[in-house]
């Protein structure tokens, strides 16, 4: 089982020892720690609540893989989307995009 903790190696090296104590058998790669048994979402809720990370979520990204990140909305990071196709991009770029709609 892989937990993804989106580019953040002090969570996951937190996250490793979490899991270490709890006699998981785990490798770290840098922000990716890869857990050789299979884990329950509600472990990884629990270590979120001891460490006081209230604004991570964790999200199942394959049968086999988790993420742990703080979520954002595209607004923050700068993106749009068209409302017309779903083309995304940054904001200045999908306002030129939506001309292209009223042009046909």
């Amino acid at each position: 089982m892989k937990i993804d903790c989106a580019q953040n190696d002090e969570l996951a090296t937190e996250l490793a020892k979490f899991l270490q104590v709890r006699n998981y058998s785990i490798k770290q790669e840098n922000e990716l720690v890869v857990v050789n048994e299979k884990i329950q979402p509600s472990l990884l809720e629990e270590f979120l609540e001891e460490t006081n990370r209230t604004r991570h979520k964790i999200t199942l990204v394959e049968p086999d893989s988790f993420l742990i990140a703080i979520p954002v909305s595209m607004e923050e990071i700068g993106l749009d989307t068209c409302e017309f196709c779903g083309y995304t991009s940054h904001s200045d770029l999908v306002q030129v995009h939506r001309r292209t709609h009223q042009a046909l």
